[in-house]
């Protein structure tokens, strides 16, 4: 190797400033420690109690057949809340009315003598009190209608149960999973308590919820003088009256003489009375089996009756603040870091 008197100096150089370059020691780098992670376990617990009172709640409070009764007397009660039954409804208690005053009529015409027809003269008794009945049957109906379209409309009432159990197994499940479960299986089930909770929360809003409960109330107030077995009863004994009498006048006082308008209103009603009695009889049936499922209805409208609220008007706010207090404890019982402190 050739010896190169310049890289020589050089290297002497190098040598001579590096030996007086004097560094101070690097100072020890610290990672500071992660704070840990803090698991709150009352919102977690109070999650899980959340969700057995909602999965238990509507099996032990009846809910289910509560609202599946509800929703069969309104299926039920459909072909009789149309405006052309209605309308047929009320032409037939003024062919009634008409009937008999003409009954009446000619029975002060012609001289008939009491207990000549039996029949006849029992509906004669009765026949005021029958035609305010039924009148007042029509009106309870007819007053009912709109708050019935109300009903009617909402969408899935008699799958509120499954939504509040479902809501309660989601909330049973993320509660044990915050309470027991690690970070990531914390977090995926709070987020379905989340989803589950919104479900709960939009769905009120999504069915009109709020407008059909509060109607709901209204129509169980109007129906509600119709819809007794002593009620029912009573519309039932009229129609057998009618029966009877309309039975005579179609046989035996044919023979009686009946001129003028006053036959004419009589005869009217003996030609209708088939139609007339076919729509008083599904109508009147319909209250009589609808009797139960009626009482159900009322039964969840007055479960939170004895604090001065509807439980129908209520149950859509109950909903709403059902699922707002899942997603809070869902989310407060997720684990957080604690505050970092410095020494």
């Amino acid at each position: 190797m050739t010896f190169r008197p310049f890289d020589h100096k050089y290297d002497l150089i190098s040598q001579v400033y590096l030996e007086r370059l004097d560094l101070p020691a690097a100072p020890p780098v610290f990672r500071a420690a992660a704070a840990p992670l803090r698991q709150r376990k009352a919102p977690a617990v109070a999650l899980l109690v959340l969700g057995a009172l909602l999965f238990l709640g509507p099996i032990v409070g009846g809910l289910f057949s509560k609202v599946a009764s509800g929703k069969q007397m309104i299926d039920e009660f459909a072909p009789h809340m149309e405006a052309d039954a209605l309308a047929r409804y009320d032409a037939d208690l003024a062919i009634l009315g008409r009937g008999a005053a003409g009954i009446d009529a000619v029975y002060a015409q012609q001289r008939v003598a009491a207990g000549e027809f039996v029949g006849i003269d029992i509906y004669r008794q009765r026949s005021t009190d029958i035609n305010e009945r039924a009148a007042a049957l029509l009106d309870r109906v007819g007053g009912a209608e709109p708050d019935y379209r109300k009903v009617d409309a909402i969408g899935g009432f008699d799958r509120v149960p499954f939504l509040i159990v479902i809501a309660g197994i989601v909330a049973l499940y993320g509660g044990g999973l915050l309470l027991r479960g690690g970070a990531s299986r914390s977090r995926s089930g709070a987020a379905l308590v989340v989803v589950a909770s919104v479900a709960l929360v939009a769905y009120p809003f999504l069915s009109d919820l709020p407008n059909g409960t509060r109607a709901g109330e209204r129509m169980l107030a109007t129906l509600e003088p119709v819809m007794q077995p002593a009620a029912v009863r009573q519309l039932q004994n009229d129609f057998v009256a009618m029966v009877h009498a309309v039975g005579e006048l179609d046989t035996s006082f044919r023979g009686v003489p009946q001129p003028g308008p006053s036959g004419a209103d009589v005869a009217t009603l003996v030609q209708s009375w088939p139609k007339v009695s076919s729509d008083l009889a599904a109508l009147v049936g319909a209250l009589n089996d609808n009797i139960d499922n009626f009482d159900a209805f009322d039964d969840l409208d007055g479960f939170t009756r004895s604090a001065g609220v509807s439980g129908l008007t209520a149950m859509p706010w109950l909903l709403v603040g059902t699922g707002a207090l899942s997603a809070a404890c869902a989310i407060a019982a997720l684990a957080r870091r604690e505050k970092e402190t410095t020494t």
